[in-house]
């Protein structure tokens, strides 16, 4: 699988299996909350009408429509005429349109023939309250105020035919369809910006802590610094803490290779020395000094391979990069490899061929397959298979028939010094620095190294060199 298909996987992961994602479950229940809340509000709001809305009357309004009221039952009194003469006298016609509600609805007058879309039976139900202001979705009606005449009992209204509806009322007076589909909408919005505010930090978290697993010191979570809530207080704390592991390890790796750079004088004394006793000494002490050279070479050798793991974790060694044919450098390995697996009566099989020019430090590389190989025939039952392949980028598997490795060692297996034995004696383990040096010689060229068990048994090393980093 290439690199890009890789890296795209994660931000699609949660489109497959959505409810394996906080984002996704926090998302649906605050939508769903949200949703019921405002459905029930709606449904509450409308139990009684959806197209009237009325409130009680206070203030100068009242008072005018009382002085009306008072103003037509002199009028009719005084001057003995029809109410609707006087309702329809030009002086009030003209100003307002005035509403006289009969318990009779035949009996009922209106200063002015009202439009064909006010219909004044909608406030009919107010009579026997207080005076109220009404909304309706075209007018606003004042009232009502009981007057007494000789034609019987009449309730006052004044309607205001051009009113703007206030935007509450005009809000409640909307189909309820439309209040659900607004609803939704900004239920669906809000729960959204509010899901993504809440988990961008967590997925930050969770990067910088996959890339501090995979041995990137420097990574950090991106949190903002002005964040005060808790999930502000742990990314801080993690930054620290990680900051305080980037500083232990540097300064481990830093000691470890003073320590190794300070044995090698001593070291080359000593074996300058055994070189000496060895001229002098007679031919029956000879096999002392030879097993104290053997150890000294030994110690020298794994001073050496600290040293160049210290260098590649730091990216400080420096690389001597060449175009080289990939199949050349393995050919070479290979020659030493058969050897060896001969030597140990072992089959070492080759697969595939690898002709591609690649630009790359060939010592290093030729380290790298060393070791992963000597370490295949060393556990090795009776069979080591190298295959090779092309594609989007290289792959070089390296597998035995060995016992394998236990799943909870294979991530450690890399490290300097593992040894899955617990025996601490090179005749089990070795030194623990091969697969380090290699998995370390391959990231230097921005490839991979990782270790799986095979089926039935054995161990399977696979290392991938990306196409486009070598161009």
């Amino acid at each position: 699988m290439s690199l890009s298909k890789e890296n795209s996987a994660p931000r699609l992961a949660w489109l497959k299996h959505p409810k394996h994602f906080l984002f996704f479950k926090i998302f649906v229940w605050f939508w769903l909350t949200v949703i019921g809340t405002i459905t029930a509000l709606v449904f509450l709001s409308n139990i009684a009408t959806n197209q009237v809305s009325n409130e009680d009357l206070h203030g100068p309004m009242l008072k005018n429509l009382q002085y009306t009221a008072k103003g037509l039952e002199r009028s009719v009194v005084k001057h003995e005429k029809p109410v609707v003469e006087i309702l329809m006298h030009p002086r009030l016609a003209k100003r307002k349109l005035l509403y006289l509600n009969s318990d009779q609805p035949e009996h009922s007058l209106s200063s002015r023939t009202p439009p064909n879309e006010i219909d004044l039976s909608l406030i009919n139900f107010t009579k026997s309250m207080p005076p109220q202001v009404i909304f309706t979705e075209y007018y606003q009606a004042f009232g009502p105020i009981k007057i007494d005449l000789p034609e019987g009992t009449f309730y006052l209204y004044e309607i205001d035919e051009n009113h703007q509806t206030p935007f509450i009322v005009r809000l409640k007076l909307m189909p309820i369809w439309l209040k659900v589909v607004i609803a939704l909408l900004a239920s669906l919005i809000l729960s959204f910006i509010f899901s993504r505010n809440l988990i961008a930090p967590i997925n930050h978290l969770k990067q910088a802590a996959i890339k501090l697993s995979n041995g990137d010191l420097s990574a950090r979570a991106n949190i903002d610094p002005n964040r005060q809530d808790e999930l502000g207080v742990l990314g801080r704390d993690f930054n620290s803490m990680a900051s305080q592991l980037e500083q232990l390890i540097s300064a481990q790796k830093r000691l470890l290779a003073d320590i190794s750079h300070e044995l090698r004088s001593p070291l080359t004394r000593l074996k300058m020395a055994t070189g000496l006793a060895q001229m002098q000494t007679p031919e029956e002490n000879q096999t002392y000094l030879l097993r104290i050279e053997k150890e000294a070479n030994q110690l020298d050798k794994m001073i050496a391979d600290v040293l160049q793991v210290s260098r590649l974790e730091a990216k400080s060694q420096a690389l001597s990069l060449h175009e080289q044919s990939l199949q050349v450098i393995i050919d070479h390995v290979l020659n030493d490899a058969q050897f060896e697996a001969k030597q140990n009566n072992k089959q070492l099989l080759i697969q595939g061929q690898l002709n591609v020019d690649i630009r790359c430090d060939e010592s290093l590389i030729a380290s790298a397959l060393e070791n992963v190989l000597r370490n295949a025939i060393k556990y090795a039952v009776h069979t080591i298979t190298l295959s090779m392949s092309l594609s989007d980028a290289i792959y070089i598997e390296i597998s035995d028939d060995g016992p394998g490795v236990e799943p909870q060692n294979l991530t450690k297996l890399c490290e300097p010094f593992f040894r899955q034995s617990d025996a601490r004696d090179r005749t089990s383990g070795g030194t623990g620095l091969g697969l380090a040096i290699a998995k370390n010689a391959i990231a230097a060229h921005a490839g991979s190294l990782t270790l799986h068990n095979s089926e039935p048994n054995g161990l399977c090393v696979r290392i991938a060199l990306p196409l486009n980093k070598q161009k």
